[in-house]
């Protein structure tokens, strides 16, 4: 009987562990969320969808904002996702599509996708399969490593990814990131260490830069017509101040 206790106490210390996942490239841990109490369908389902206009709002912007509200309401580094579609998959036939970003948090050692920007059509979470095969109609999609330069340099060019390369033949890319990393460009110059003309560049990964937090909540929170009105600009710094440090200059 001793003994049996002893395995029971022993499974549920297991249990109580904490299963942080590394992001390799940016010596970045994703926290367990489970960890916090927290479970994938409770942030999900508190994914802002009014503030944010998840109809016309950039995926890049939305989900900046997104996962900075998984920070500043949880304490949770999360992380993100970055597809890049190739010619076999950017035509959804309303618009060619040459990636898609998305958050991405850690539940009990496992990877999953929160992406609010679809509620009539993506309910909850999903598993990285699920959402390679929501918006890629795949699973047969590439990890760009650390060092593939040839790959990270067309994160500069803004176009459709070839199917075919050194590398081999995919019909995606992917990768994953920390939470502050903003826009492809951002990510090609946080593993470059350069810019698209190759002038150095260092990228700060360890917090959200609040000036590209703001350009990202002007972009997902306002229309065309309100984008340069004040009242929208008010709302953005009131936003990004909610911890109560003042923005740097813009």
């Amino acid at each position: 009987m001793k003994l049996f206790s002893f395995f029971i106490l022993l499974l549920v210390s297991f249990s109580a562990v904490s299963q942080e996942i590394l992001l390799n490239d940016y010596n970045w841990f994703l926290t367990d969320i489970s960890q916090n109490n927290l479970s994938k369908e409770k942030i999900f389902q508190e994914m802002d969808r009014s503030f944010v206009k998840t109809d016309s709002a950039i995926c890049s912007n939305s989900a900046h904002m997104w996962v900075n509200d998984f920070k500043e309401k949880h304490d949770i580094q999360s992380g993100k996702i970055f597809v890049f579609f190739t010619k076999k998959n950017s035509d959804d036939g309303l618009k060619t599509w040459w990636y898609h970003a998305s958050p991405l948090i850690n539940e009990n050692g496992a990877m999953w996708v929160l992406d609010a920007g679809y509620p009539y059509s993506i309910k909850g979470a999903l598993s990285l399969e699920g959402w390679f095969s929501f918006f890629a109609k795949t699973t047969s999609c590439k990890e760009i490593n650390f060092g593939e330069i040839e790959l990270i340099e067309f994160m500069f060019k803004g176009q459709v990814f070839p199917q075919t390369t050194k590398f081999g033949k995919h019909d995606c890319y992917y990768k994953i990131t920390p939470y502050t990393i903003w826009t492809p460009t951002s990510l090609a110059e946080s593993l470059l260490g350069k810019d698209e003309n190759g002038r150095s560049v260092k990228v700060d990964w360890q917090e959200i830069n609040k000036s590209e937090l703001y350009q990202a909540c002007l972009e997902s929170t306002t229309t065309k017509l309100t984008y340069h009105l004040n009242s929208s600009k008010y709302r953005c710094r009131k936003y990004v101040e909610e911890k109560g440090e003042a923005m740097p200059p813009l």
